[in-house]
């Protein structure tokens, strides 16, 4: 029979022995505020479209209140791969950062379809 006590105790010795749950991630050494600008190269796009991101734990995010749902993954090796979703958009992001510095191309498909840049600088 499993108590209640056995399940609060195994985190608190998981943590104890440093084998931290799955979730509980180190951080990565891009993780911060980034300010993303993306330009389009094909397509009827217009742009340039700026975005704020945020990098926690390696995962990115949307920073700021556009109304988009940003996610994705940058490696500690400066890969990132991600995806910007708003109403029927739906944009793929790939490219790399380096230092306080990055760029990459992204896709959009949808009700519409282009391509182009992106660069990155960190912001905080």
């Amino acid at each position: 029979m499993i108590r209640l006590n056995d399940i609060i105790l195994v985190p608190a010795v998981l943590l104890g022995l440093g084998l931290a749950p799955a979730a509980a991630q180190t951080a990565n050494r891009f993780d911060g505020a980034w300010s993303v600008v993306a330009t389009a190269d094909s397509g009827s796009c217009a742009g340039p479209y700026r975005y704020p991101i945020v990098i926690r734990d390696g995962n990115v995010d949307d920073a700021g209140a556009n109304g988009v749902d940003t996610s994705g993954r940058a490696t500690t090796d400066g890969r990132i791969t991600g995806t910007i979703r708003q109403g029927l958009a739906n944009v793929s992001v790939s490219g790399r950062l380096r230092g306080t510095g990055g760029s990459g191309r992204w896709t959009l498909s949808g009700l519409t379809s282009c391509s182009g840049r992106w660069t990155a600088r960190r912001s905080g």
